[in-house]
């Protein structure tokens, strides 16, 4: 009997657990996911090791915020576009037809994908209704940030320097998703510091089939989002 069921016994594949988020664990194939989607950007020169480390912070920081969400009862009350959501997903992947043969090499159901999209998503929803209302630029801030930093660097590059009233627009964009950026870091501080959060291996090595090569996409922002 126990010969006859060898077979299936080593026909089931083991989920590899990468880390646990207060008993919830993030799995190898969820790194995979995320890779196959595109939702974490590779940023010029960062090599595969330090990639996969990166996505995998990127997505223990998701599950923190999920959580906070979930204990809140949010996650079914923030309004998000899940299929503006998926479709910037798949347009980042490389297309649709990109997008599901990465998956299908993985061996990992489109659903799954979704449902990582769908987290995503609603954390960024929610922090566009919570924090970047309350995350304007003054117009000190924005001056001296023209000033001391934008305008030397350009100056240093050899490009022309406008005039700031010319670029006022784009300097308060960045120094507002500067500050966007610093309170989500701050509140996912604050999330990690009360959390039991056990990582089992420094960095996730890649599957064969991840390692497989794939076909180039638009860039993503570095974290788990979905803004196109």
């Amino acid at each position: 009997m126990l010969t006859l069921l060898l077979p299936v016994l080593f026909a089931v594949q083991v989920e590899r657990v990468l880390a646990v988020v207060n008993g919830v664990p993030v799995l190898a194939t969820d790194v995979e996911l995320a890779e196959a989607g595109r939702l974490v950007p590779q940023e010029p020169g960062e090599d595969d090791v330090a990639y996969r480390a990166a996505m995998l912070d990127a997505l223990i920081e998701l599950e923190l915020r999920w959580q906070d969400l979930e204990a809140a009862a949010l996650t079914s009350r923030v309004q998000v576009d899940l299929d503006a959501a998926w479709a910037a997903t798949v347009k980042r992947a490389g297309g649709a037809d990109s997008l599901r043969d990465r998956l299908a090499t993985l061996g990992l159901p489109e659903i799954a994908l979704r449902g990582l999209v769908r987290r995503a998503a609603v954390v960024e929803a929610y922090v566009a209704t919570r924090f970047a209302p309350f995350v304007r630029p003054t117009a000190a801030e924005v001056e001296k940030a023209w000033r001391e930093e934008l305008a030397p660097q350009l100056k240093a590059a050899g490009k022309p320097v406008p005039a700031l009233a010319m670029v006022r627009d784009q300097v308060e964009a960045l120094l507002r998703e500067r500050k966007l950026t610093d309170e989500v870091e701050r509140w996912t501080a604050e999330l990690a510091k009360h959390a039991d959060i056990v990582r089992y291996v420094p960095v996730p090595e890649p599957s064969a089939a991840a390692a497989a090569p794939t076909a180039s996409a638009a860039p993503a922002p570095r974290a788990p989002q979905q803004a196109p």
